[in-house]
């Protein structure tokens, strides 16, 4: 989610006006490309592994479609990470692993993931335009269908929030992520339960929790994701591929409710 902003102009000269205006937009241009460069390097990051295929491995690829998934993932990351940015050619080797070998003899297949709700807030750009710090508050998703230890296939949909501070650089005219520099991150399954307990001690004490409808029929859409993931087995990658398209990140995602009735201190 991209926050804009919006701002007054008093009734004054017209050149005036229109320096001032000029000098807002760019700001505000600057600021969303910020933002977009650090939504494509999360949406690049929540890709590894991805590739398509009718059984969830990579055993039926040629050699020249594996080689195009992996050209396309590095072009990502090349755009949206920094040259200096540790993660940068680490992940393009995890990417490849996972492509050639780890998803070729094992069902290690991504279905979607990526970014679900952004908000930024004190984005600070240096003095010579080259470099820029915000802190971030993101929630994003994984959807995945997946061989265990035991050669089950399961289905596994993570959701998390992550509250973090963030370096950008401007490198070839381009924004990229150099830097995570802190980060603390809230799981949706810990969110869920807290939701859970919260009513079920309400209900212990013969008191109902304020839930709106709205909010009670997401508590029911958590149950059924749980259903599907939480150690529920399938007898083929088709019906686990079902299962996972079935999930939508938006009504399981817990956390508008979760910070709405108190976020983190309801673990307390």
């Amino acid at each position: 989610m991209k926050i804009g902003f919006k701002f007054g102009v008093a009734a004054v000269a017209l050149t005036a006006c229109i320096a001032g205006s000029t000098m807002w937009a760019n700001a505000y241009s600057e600021d969303e490309a910020i933002k977009e460069a650090f939504i494509g390097s999360r949406n690049t990051a929540l890709q590894i592994g991805y590739f398509e295929s009718d059984n969830g491995k990579t055993d039926q690829l040629s050699e020249e479609q594996i080689q195009g998934y992996i050209d396309d993932f590095n072009a990502k990351m090349d755009k949206y990470y920094s040259s200096d940015n540790v993660c940068r050619e680490m992940y393009k080797e995890i990417n490849e692993q996972y492509l050639r070998k780890d998803a070729k003899d094992t069902i290690a297949y991504t279905v979607d993931g990526g970014v679900v709700d952004c908000t930024y807030s004190n984005i600070k750009v240096s003095a010579d335009g080259t470099s820029a710090t915000m802190d971030v508050i993101l929630i994003d998703w994984e959807n995945l269908v997946e061989q265990n230890e035991e050669g089950q296939i399961e289905v596994t949909a993570p959701i998390e929030q992550d509250s973090m501070n963030v370096t950008m650089v401007k490198e070839d005219g381009q924004w990229k992520l150099q830097a995570v520099n802190d980060m603390t991150a809230f799981f949706g399954t810990d969110a869920i339960s807290d939701l859970q307990e919260t009513e079920q001690k309400a209900s212990a004490k013969g008191r109902a929790v304020a839930y709106s409808a709205e909010q009670q029929e997401q508590m029911r859409v958590f149950d059924e994701y749980e259903q599907k993931t939480l150690g529920t087995e399938y007898d083929s990658f088709s019906e686990a591929l079902q299962a996972a398209e079935s999930i939508d990140p938006n009504e399981i995602n817990p956390f508008p409710l979760w910070n709405e009735m108190g976020g983190s201190s309801l673990e307390k």
